[in-house]
């Protein structure tokens, strides 16, 4: 059988061709559209995958969750359930925008308000200084009395009724303000 010319040149041209050098270059690019036709097929046949499939689509869209898929599965996932997936997307979409993200400067104003106490008062603190040197006086024996169980008893009946504490705070609402 004789080949025109213009065979005859493709027959060349064809046998010059390494076939090897061009499925090295379409491989990676039809590998995903493989994969995620594949994984379509079979949630298309199978009733589990399928709802593995739905699965994936409703979870993917969330931030907070990474199922660490192909792409090609988690899109294959998305096409088949494409309903569910638009009812999930639509409802993170709406919390994430009904979420009320405070500025710092609210935060500050609101530990400023709810966390640190008001101002002390320096009338109630004296008096419950004096309260404290009382009961000293009243509930040590003398022969334990001295300068160091005085400061002792003193200190602890004080923090008891939280003025360390207090102090504190008010260091830090003096600084804060």
């Amino acid at each position: 059988m004789k080949l025109p010319n213009s065979a005859k040149d493709f027959e060349k041209i064809m046998k010059n061709v390494d076939f090897t050098r061009v499925m090295q270059i379409l491989i990676p690019i039809l590998q995903p559209v493989m994969i995620g036709g594949l994984w379509l097929l079979i949630s298309r046949l199978d009733k589990r995958a399928d709802a593995l499939s739905k699965l994936i689509a409703i979870a993917e869209p969330i931030p907070t969750i990474n199922l660490n898929l192909p792409q090609p599965v988690v899109l294959a996932s998305m096409y088949h359930s494409v309903d569910e997936f638009g009812k999930v997307l639509d409802e993170v979409i709406q919390r994430l925008k009904d979420l009320d993200i405070p500025t710092a400067e609210e935060i500050v104003n609101d530990i400023v308000e709810e966390i640190l106490p008001e101002p002390v008062n320096k009338a109630e603190v004296l008096s419950d200084f004096q309260d404290c040197v009382k009961g000293y006086e009243r509930d040590t024996p003398n022969f334990l009395k001295s300068s160091t169980t005085k400061s002792l008893y003193v200190n602890s009946c004080l923090l008891q009724k939280g003025y360390a504490s207090k102090v504190v705070k008010e260091t830090i609402r003096e600084f804060l303000t």
